[in-house]
This record gives C-alpha cells, structure tokens and sequence, in this order.
C-alpha cells in the first residue's frame, strides 16, 4: 500500500501485492488512525474485476470520516457499475476524479451546506 498526502487529503493506494478485501480494509483502518482528520481516497483502480462487496468493505469508515469528522471519504473505482451501491459511499472512476470531489466537497463544508 502506497500512503500520500495531497494537500489535505490522504491518499491509500491500493497495490496488486496488498491482500483485498477484509484485510485491505484492516490493513488501512490501522494507517487510518493517524489521519482520521484528513479527506481520505482509497484508490482501488487497479483492482482487477472490482465488485460492489469490494467497495462496501469501506462503507463503515465512510460513514465516519464523513459523519463523525466532517471529512471527505472516496473510494477510486475505476470503470464500475455505479448505480449498484448506496448514496453514502461516494466513488470515483479515476484519481483526478475523487480530488475532484474532494476540493467540491470542502467548498460545500466552507459555505455551511
């Protein structure tokens, strides 16, 4: 796993030698406690036949980094079947994307929507 900083955000690459699933998922809430006050990507785009479970491992500290923090939470997908997950997990199809979403995000916190 690659862990960068951009700005305010924190970016967790997923690489084809890191375990997937559960313990991808463990493996970054471990790193997560350190920047639990940062915007966080999780970049899974070169993840091979992503699924919905795949991306639903990190439903619960989307839920809180958006919730509890008041920070941004992406999951970086790559070409996905969008529609198939719930509206409290934010997903992008590629990087720029997701910090895309993130900088929209942060102007919205800063105008009180």
């Amino acid at each position: 796993m690659q862990i960068t900083q951009h700005d305010n955000t924190t970016i967790f690459l997923w690489e084809p030698t890191d375990p997937s699933g559960t313990d991808f998922r463990n493996l970054l809430k471990a790193h997560y406690k350190n920047m639990e006050n940062q915007n966080i990507v999780v970049d899974l785009s070169a993840f091979e036949n992503i699924s919905t479970g795949d991306v639903l491992e990190f439903l619960e500290l989307s839920v809180y980094n958006r919730e509890q923090v008041n920070k941004s939470f992406v999951v970086v997908t790559g070409p996905m079947q969008m529609d198939a997950l719930p509206d409290n997990i934010s997903i992008a199809p590629t990087l720029q994307e997701a910090l895309d979403l993130v900088e929209m995000e942060e102007i919205e916190r800063d105008l009180g929507y």
